[in-house]
């Protein structure tokens, strides 16, 4: 599956490896400052400027404990990214704008759903979304999330709060359905 962030990649699917973002990624990851995109996402902003990505970098990164987020690339050229972490443990991904429907978004998560429960050793995971944001509930629940309620968030990146969509998953779903497709 991958090894831990002390090494160069946390985990590969099909088509992608998942690393930690290096200085290099700076230029692509403030196209995820794209009005578009921050407003989906709780601490991108918009416009995303490279000092503060910069800071994101480095208070992403793994530090001997449970929680990161990291690059998904494919061939070296930085597609997107995903994170896990907090208390209740929560995940996430974006997708590059350029790289959108092409399903990176499905096996980005999918990797970090089955990292979350067999490399990190975690029985439940949560993931939420804007309701404006449909597409995200679309690839949490391919993912095996189900829907368990509704709050309101905050995004940098928009002026008022907005409703989220909120999921979970439990390790023992994801097993059973994991088993399920393999059958």
């Amino acid at each position: 599956m991958g090894d831990d962030l002390g090494g160069v990649v946390v985990y590969k699917t099909q088509r992608l490896t998942i690393r930690p973002f290096t200085d290099h990624d700076i230029p692509r990851l403030a196209d995820f400052g794209r009005p578009e995109v921050a407003r989906m996402m709780m601490t991108l902003l918009s416009p995303w400027p490279h000092d503060h990505i910069r800071d994101w970098i480095r208070l992403s990164a793994y530090q001997g404990k449970f929680g990161f987020r990291a690059g998904a690339y494919e061939n070296n050229r930085l597609v997107g990214f995903v994170g896990i972490g907090g208390d209740p443990v929560n995940v996430a991904y974006a997708v590059h704008p350029e790289c959108q429907g092409r399903g990176f978004g499905s096996e980005m998560m999918q990797g970090l759903v089955d990292w979350g429960f067999q490399v990190g050793g975690q029985t439940l995971l949560e993931a939420d979304h804007f309701l404006d944001n449909p597409a995200s509930g679309h690839i949490l629940r391919k993912c095996g999330f189900e829907e368990c309620g509704q709050d309101m968030g905050k995004s940098a990146a928009r002026l008022e709060p907005g409703p989220l969509v909120l999921y979970r998953l439990s390790k023992q779903r994801f097993d059973a359905l994991k088993k399920r497709a393999t059958l």
